[in-house]
């Protein structure tokens, strides 16, 4: 199988790269013959609608730059892979300028397309029959909505190119995939389907419907928390000012941020091991002055903002030690005996944390 992969993403360091780089990987495991090209880094320039490559020069463009080249693998390849971030609700315009640019590959006249739609005839057939197209689009929205004006132009335009549309890769909420401590398993799964799509990409130039749906599976529990998850994140960024341009600073910080933690915590709640408990246990971090407290109740909890009356336990301490014992890299006993960590009231509770909050695995 030929395959031609077209990377539309400027930005190397960013999750479009990452699903790529996995989709080549199951590409590799096949016996695909790959060309890898980033669109981002070849000169193609605008097309000028002027028909030069229809009247004057039948097949070559009025423009001579990279594209030249590009429009010969494009008829060499038996599968055309489309990879681009969403901006603005379609694909990148690096991938937008190289699909004008596929002009010479049409011939004048219009014919049906398979869709039943008015369409340019194909000027090269003999080289053109079987070519399939398979697309992976990345965004961070958690709407599917936001996705569907870019998916829908590349099933037009495989129409229109009279090519089979084999396969769509879905990915929303792209910026989840830096934090597996949310949803390990279901992480893994979706980066196991990208590398499984490259598989079956390399293998019949086809994409089963389970691996695109694994491709798609939700990170956030709902919409209120992707959109909390979604500003606290935006928050550290802008806090960090130009040292967020390294992806890495800002995931450090955000995977480690109390307010992210707690939420995540409550989400594990064992209802069994908690059907039995009231308690209200109450969190507070001095230095972000800020302060949570969980209300538990019959394998149920609540979790607030703020202080609550009489709470059966408080635990004080830094944010940055809450987070280090979030992620076992500090010893509760030494906090406790060092007293960067404090607790008053019934100690018994915290001693239980881990039963009532067990560690997620989904």
């Amino acid at each position: 199988m030929k395959v031609l992969l077209l990377r539309a993403n400027p930005r190397k360091t960013g999750h479009t790269q990452k699903l790529a780089d996995l989709f080549v990987r199951g590409l590799r495991e096949t016996r695909a013959v790959v060309t890898d090209v980033d669109l981002t880094t070849s000169t193609i320039t605008p097309c000028l609608g002027c028909f030069h490559c229809w009247l004057e020069t039948p097949g070559q463009c009025v423009h001579s730059d990279d594209m030249s080249a590009l429009l010969r693998q494009v008829l060499d390849a038996e599968v055309l892979v489309c990879a681009t971030p969403i901006y603005y609700y379609a694909m990148s315009s690096y991938l937008k300028a190289f699909f004008e640019r596929t002009l010479p590959l049409a011939q004048p006249g219009l014919g049906p397309s398979g869709r039943g739609l008015t369409g340019n005839r194909i000027r090269y057939p003999e080289q053109w029959r079987g070519k399939k197209l398979v697309t992976i689009v990345a965004g961070a929205l958690h709407e599917p909505e936001a996705f569907r004006p870019a998916n829908e132009t590349f099933q037009l335009i495989a129409d229109s190119l009279d090519l089979e549309l084999s396969g769509q890769l879905t990915r929303p909420e792209s910026y989840l995939l830096d934090y597996p401590l949310s949803k390990p398993k279901t992480l893994k799964t979706i980066e196991a389907a990208f590398v499984q799509a490259g598989r079956e990409t390399g293998d019949t130039g086809r994409l089963s419907a389970e691996t695109m749906k694994a491709a798609s599976l939700p990170l956030a529990v709902d919409q209120e928390h992707f959109r909390d998850y979604s500003n606290i994140y935006w928050a550290n960024a802008t806090e960090l000012g130009g040292e967020a341009l390294n992806p890495d600073a800002v995931r450090r910080r955000v995977a480690l941020d109390v307010r992210i933690l707690m939420r995540e915590m409550v989400r594990y709640l064992d209802p069994k091991a908690t059907a039995r408990v009231k308690a209200v246990l109450q969190f507070e971090f001095p230095d972000r002055k800020l302060a949570y407290h969980i209300r538990i109740e019959s394998g149920r909890c609540e979790l607030t903002k703020g202080t609550a009356d009489n709470p059966d336990l408080v635990v004080r301490c830094k944010s940055e030690v809450w987070s280090a014992l979030f992620t076992r890299v500090t010893d509760v006993r030494g906090a406790l005996k060092s007293r960067q960590l404090v607790l008053k009231g019934d100690k018994s509770l915290f001693s239980r944390l881990d039963r009532f909050f067990p560690p997620p695995s989904a």
